[in-house]
């Protein structure tokens, strides 16, 4: 922070507070940046942290973060001979607004069927969550099919794009946005009508986040969870690549001390064998921990010693372990839906809401049209991923291949590959749980690493 503008500093305000906690639910390592900001703001300068998502042991956690002490070389306050203090206020998380649901059907043809025929009966317009990139892709692709005016949210489109299609929610020009988590902090839609989950969120307090972006005007509003039994492997593999691995660290760490200048995230991919998506959330926590940094468009080690702190990283998946537990037990309970949720935040104050499904009887259809859901099968079995070729050389080839890189970064129009196509993705609602099943066995019970003695997929 310059200098300059610390003066005029009156309050910091963190919102979203619960992503500096590794506890939380939807933990952000550039989060830990905000303590060093903290140890350098003038003496006295209040900091005032928000969440609606934090249970107790989460917002400890928080309040031991933010109660920066002086640091080495930085004179204390001559005014206070006390460290800073941390009150936690703590207020009543009920949502009177929000009509829970759980409905179970095991398919995702059922799931999707399911919402062709009863979208339109739920009110306004909302949010219709997905776990995977492919399944908000699936959806919105299948929801269009049948007439529905859908757009799909990822991360992984541009943010002109993401832009556009919270705008078109926000107008009710959409019946609803197919999101994947990337929609998030930062949304809000008084009037949002419903939010459906296809698929559960892994924690609670996760789930309690998402459906809480409805119904915060006047209004009341229909949630509605449509857990999958595909819905705990989501978890696992997300889990897994979320916490910084031991071996992979140091073989980063080990691969940077060896270049001084740095390197391209895509020359440092080639050299330690990651996938592009763990290889960035690795450096970014390295980074946090002061290890690597960042110079232009390469990644460079700062020479400080780093230390994997395995005792907290397992205490962490423990916490992930019951948080996924807690999910399993709220999509089977048989008492008040809101209560439980509450109480997943150490809110013991909730009384029955009067509205859930399991206060009363259920509130949503619980079948399927069969005419729903063979247009959702005939949507996720149409075969054909388009591949895009490349069109730019891949940076840092040179340091690959020498001399005989090609000059300049775009690949001649003469020498671009023709446009592919797959089957499926492994990802996908309709052949990717087929696709997943042919890679991990084959027929005869051969695990798909070992040496097979035909191919398992030939062509037509």
């Amino acid at each position: 922070m310059a200098a300059a503008t610390r003066p005029r500093l009156g309050l910091l305000v963190v919102d979203e507070a619960h992503c500096i906690s590794d506890w939380g639910h939807d933990f952000r390592p550039d989060y830990r940046r905000i303590g060093r900001l903290i140890d350098d703001l003038p003496p006295r300068i209040p900091v005032l942290a928000t969440t609606a998502t934090a249970n107790e042991r989460v917002g400890a956690d928080i309040a031991e973060q933010l109660a920066a002490h002086p640091p080495t070389g930085r004179t204390p306050d001559p005014d206070s001979s006390e460290p800073q203090k941390v009150l936690t206020l703590r207020g009543p998380l009920t949502r009177d607004s929000l009509r829970l649901g759980v409905l179970h059907l095991k398919e995702p043809a059922e799931r999707i069927g399911w919402l062709i025929a009863h979208l339109n009966t739920l009110p306004g317009s909302g949010i219709i969550y997905t776990l995977t990139v492919s399944a908000a892709q699936d959806t919105a692709r299948a929801l269009a099919h049948a007439g529905y005016r859908v757009l799909p949210y990822t991360g992984g489109m541009d943010a002109e794009e993401r832009i556009t299609a919270e705008e078109a929610l926000k107008n009710n020009q959409v019946k609803a946005l197919v999101a994947t988590s990337a929609l998030g902090m930062g949304f809000d839609k008084p009037d949002l009508g419903f939010v459906v989950h296809l698929g559960a969120p892994s924690s609670a307090v996760s789930y309690y986040q998402q459906v809480g972006r409805a119904g915060r005007g006047a209004i009341n509003a229909d949630v509605l969870l449509l857990p999958g039994p595909e819905d705990t492997a989501i978890w696992e593999y997300f889990a897994t690549a979320s916490m910084p691995d031991e071996a992979n660290a140091h073989a980063v760490l080990t691969a940077l001390a060896e270049e001084p200048e740095g390197l391209s995230i895509p020359a440092l991919e080639s050299r330690v064998q990651l996938r592009r998506t763990t290889l960035e959330l690795l450096l970014k926590v390295l980074s946090v921990e002061g290890a690597v940094h960042k110079n232009k468009s390469r990644w460079a080690s700062t020479g400080t010693s780093w230390a994997y702190d395995a005792a907290r990283y397992e205490a962490v998946a423990r916490a992930r372990v019951a948080e996924q537990k807690a999910m399993l037990a709220y999509e089977n309970t048989t008492t008040c839906r809101m209560v439980f949720l509450a109480r997943e935040l150490d809110d013991n104050t909730a009384e029955p809401c009067g509205t859930c499904d399991t206060c009363t009887e259920p509130w949503y259809p619980r079948t399927v049209p069969q005419e729903a859901l063979t247009a959702a099968t005939g949507s996720l079995t149409a075969a054909g991923v388009e591949i895009t070729p490349r069109k730019q050389w891949a940076s840092g080839l040179s340091k690959l291949v020498g001399d005989t890189a090609p000059a300049g970064t775009r690949i001649p129009a003469d020498e671009q590959a023709n446009t592919g196509y797959a089957l499926a993705r492994l990802s996908d609602l309709g052949y990717g749980a087929q696709l997943r099943e042919l890679f991990t066995t084959d027929a005869q019970g051969t695990p798909h690493d070992a040496p097979h003695p035909r191919p398992s997929v030939r062509r037509a």
